[in-house]
C-alpha cells in the first residue's frame, strides 16, 4: 500500500528498518528494488504455466492420453496430467468401479401370493410319524382368505407324514398292490364341522419322486397304490385352464363330492371338496389352484419345475 504522507512515510520506514538493524547502514532502495524483481519473476512463472498447460493439457484430454510434464513447470517436479473419462455421449462421467459395473442385483424372493400370515393348526401343531418322516420338509402353503375356509376356522386334521392317500374321501389304497407308488412326503388336512349344510374339506399335498407320473396315474388309474373308489370319470374341463394337463378337475356322477388336482414342480394338490350345494367344484378349484401358487413361491427347490 502506497504511504499516505509521500516522502516522509518512506523516511520513517528507512529510520525503523535501520534501528531493526541496529543502526547500521541499511539499502532501503535496493530491498524496494529487489521486491520488484521477485515480483515480476512470480508473474512470469505463473503466465508460463498457464500458457504451457493451455498448450499440452487440450489436446491430451480430446485424445484421451496421460501426459507427463517434466522440469518445463516450474519447481522442477514432474507432473502427470490424466484426463476424465469421456462416454460417448460427450458428457464427463467418474470412472466406475469394476465391482459396481458387474455386479448383478440378487432378485427378491416371491412371497406366496395368497397367504397372509400364518394359517391355523390345531393345538400342538402337525401330528408326524417319528418312523417314518417325510423326505424333506414341505412349507405350509394353505391359502387364507378364502370364506370357506376361514369359516371353518382351524382343521380337524393336520398330518405331515408321506404315506397318505392322494386324494382323501375317493381313493382307497392297497399296500399290497404290485409295482404300486406312494409319496415321499405329504401334508394332509381335514375341515368339518357338526352344522348343517358346511362343506368338508380335504387338502392333500403330496411330493413325489416322478409327479409326472403321478399325475397321469391318476387319470389312468394306476402307478399309485391307491385306486379310486368311485370311479370319477374323465377329467372335467377347468375353468380358465381347459387343456391344460396338470389342471384335473373330477366329478363322480351321483357324488356329492368333487376333487380338484393340481401338478406344481414335485407335488399333487388335491382338493375334495363334499358339499350338497352346487359348489364344490368351484371351491375345490380355487383352494387347490392357491395352494400351488403359494407352493411355487415358498419352495423353490421342490415347488418349481
Amino acid at each position: 500500500m502506497a504511504p499516505q504522507d509521500g516522502g516522509q512515510g518512506r523516511e520513517s520506514l528507512r529510520t525503523a528498518m535501520h534501528v531493526a538493524v541496529d543502526r547500521e547502514q541499511f539499502d532501503y532502495e535496493a530491498l524496494v528494488a529487489g521486491v520488484h524483481v521477485r515480483a515480476g519473476r512470480i508473474r512470469r512463472r505463473r503466465a508460463i504455466t498457464a500458457g504451457v498447460a493451455a498448450a499440452v493439457l487440450g489436446p491430451a484430454l480430446v485424445g484421451g492420453a496421460a501426459l507427463v510434464l517434466p522440469d518445463i513447470l516450474p519447481g522442477g517436479d514432474s507432473t502427470i496430467i490424466a484426463p476424465a473419462t469421456r462416454p460417448d455421449d460427450g458428457s464427463t462421467t467418474a470412472p466406475v468401479e469394476e465391482s459396481e459395473a458387474t455386479a448383478e442385483p440378487t432378485p427378491a424372493q416371491p412371497g406366496p401370493p395368497w397367504q397372509d400370515g400364518a394359517p391355523p393348526l390345531p393345538e400342538g401343531g402337525f401330528e408326524v410319524n417319528e418312523d417314518l418322516p417325510n423326505a424333506w420338509e414341505i412349507p405350509d402353503a394353505r391359502p387364507t382368505g378364502v370364506p370357506a375356509l376361514d369359516d371353518l376356522g382351524v382343521p380337524q386334521l393336520a398330518q405331515a407324514y408321506p404315506r397318505a392317500v392322494p386324494v382323501m374321501s375317493l381313493m382307497v389304497c392297497d399296500p399290497g398292490r404290485e409295482g404300486g407308488a406312494e409319496p415321499e412326503a405329504a401334508q394332509s388336512f381335514g375341515y368339518f364341522s357338526d352344522e348343517a349344510g358346511d362343506p368338508t374339506i380335504d387338502l392333500q399335498v403330496t411330493g413325489w419322486a416322478d409327479s409326472d407320473a403321478a399325475r397321469d396315474g391318476l387319470v389312468s388309474d394306476s402307478y399309485t397304490l391307491c385306486t379310486w373308489s368311485p370311479d370319477p370319470g374323465e377329467p372335467q374341463p377347468w375353468p380358465g385352464h381347459e387343456g391344460d394337463e396338470d389342471y384335473l378337475l373330477f366329478t363322480p356322477e351321483g357324488s356329492d363330492t368333487a376333487a380338484a388336482v393340481v401338478r406344481q414342480g414335485d407335488y399333487l394338490v388335491a382338493v375334495t371338496v363334499q358339499d350338497t350345494g352346487a359348489h364344490g367344484a368351484e371351491l375345490a378349484t380355487e383352494i387347490a389352484s392357491r395352494t400351488a401358487d403359494n407352493l411355487e413361491a415358498l419352495d423353490p427347490v421342490h415347488g418349481r419345475d
